[in-house]
């Protein structure tokens, strides 16, 4: 009988040092984990909100350049509008049939506007590095 305890201490033994084993890859790994690998995942975090916040000004710049073009878009169409511009072949065509007068509206009739050249923004006001020399 005391042969058996003997053997069951050894083997109660062994396992309690292979749970201490255990405990100390843990708290290895644990230390591990809080001393390196959170201040690089900070570090990273930080990075990302500096990344995040170039992401945000290109969204701003890219919604500010839309707008710009439609802006042009509406200035082109009110220009082509007023001044009539149709392509030469509708207005060969145009020409030769016989267009009611009340239709046929003659250039001094429109009000003719002096052409005012639209504000448009600089590019390198956006991006400085443009205006270095290119290597």
């Amino acid at each position: 009988q005391i042969e058996s305890l003997d053997k069951s201490l050894e083997d109660l033994l062994t396992r309690v040092d292979e749970f201490v084993g255990m405990l100390d890859m843990i708290r290895n790994d644990s230390s591990q984990v809080v001393n390196e690998s959170i201040p690089q995942i900070y570090t990273k975090a930080t990075e990302m909100r500096q990344i995040y916040r170039k992401i945000d000004k290109l969204e701003a710049f890219v919604k500010m350049v839309g707008n710009s073009v439609s802006g042009l878009e509406e200035r082109v169409i009110k220009a082509e509008t007023d001044l009539g511009a149709f392509p030469s072949t509708f207005k060969k065509i145009l020409h030769t049939i016989s267009i009611p007068s009340f239709l046929n509206k003659s250039s001094s009739s429109r009000q003719q506007t002096l052409y005012e050249p639209p504000v448009l923004f600089k590019t390198e006001d956006y991006f400085p590095c443009l205006n270095e020399a290119p290597y």
